[in-house]
């Protein structure tokens, strides 16, 4: 009997991997059907890389995040100066970049330093409207949002996103102490500011004449392209934060 448990136990390790390289590979080949493109594994397997180190920084490590930030602006400022090298005038195309890539990332830093469940809460919205709105906008198709400036944005997008954005609003409600009707209400003025900080990336790149901000992320392009919609939604919240700090729990 000893040796059957034992050989049990041994067993559970393999099937575990098992079963998650099955569910990889469907979601894999089903965002490939939505997206026929080369670089759908590199996407996931990026994806799957970046949040755990971004889930241990908010949660575990003050100085990693703050590390992280650091390192993550150098990258930022080398990818707009890149971007942005062939335009007439440099010099209000850098100062527009210091202010795009810096009142942001002071804002997530301020908000880790804050609390970290709202820095969290923050994410896991950006998070949910990005993926929602990928897999509803593909699967549904329809009218596009800005064709000019980022022909993929649909419609149906950016309702899939609002949808998913009120799953979170009403989980956040049991996390903070404020009312389900705020987190519902501010949860959905995210995501949506999320997309619009999507479309204003989008823009940023239509002016400068390129495809990505960069190629450092595989599947991703560069650090911009990855976090495009943190831009508007880490001002906006760290507004929200000071604007109803009751409703977290900060008074």
């Amino acid at each position: 009997m000893a040796k059957d448990k034992i050989l049990k136990l041994l067993k559970l390790p393999i099937l575990v991997y098992n079963f998650t390289l099955l569910m990889f590979n469907k979601l894999v080949a089903h965002v490939h059907y939505l997206d026929p493109s080369d670089n759908t594994q590199k996407r996931i397997i990026s994806s799957l890389v970046m949040i755990p180190i971004a889930l241990f920084a908010i949660f575990v490590s003050q100085k990693l995040f703050i590390f992280l930030v650091i390192v993550v602006a150098v990258l930022m400022a080398f990818e707009w100066s890149e971007m942005s090298r062939k335009m007439p005038d440099k010099k209000k195309w850098r100062l527009i970049g210091f202010l795009y890539i810096s009142i942001p990332l002071y804002c997530a830093v301020s908000i880790r330093i804050l609390d970290d469940e709202i820095l969290f809460w923050m994410f896991a919205i950006i998070w949910a409207t990005d993926i929602f709105a990928f897999f509803a906008g593909k699967s549904l198709g329809g009218t596009k949002i800005a064709p000019t400036i980022s022909p993929n944005k649909t419609w149906s997008g950016l309702i899939g996103g609002v949808l998913a954005s009120l799953g979170i609003g009403a989980i956040s409600a049991i996390i903070f102490p404020g009312s389900i009707i705020f987190f519902l209400i501010i949860s959905v003025l995210i995501s949506i500011v999320e997309q619009i900080s999507d479309l204003v990336e989008s823009k940023f790149k239509r002016i400068f004449g390129v495809k990505d901000s960069g190629d450092i992320i595989p599947g991703h392009g560069g650090v911009l392209d990855r976090l495009d919609g943190m831009i508007l939604v880490a001002p906006f919240v760290w507004i929200i934060i000071y604007l109803f700090p009751s409703q977290f729990g900060l008074i």
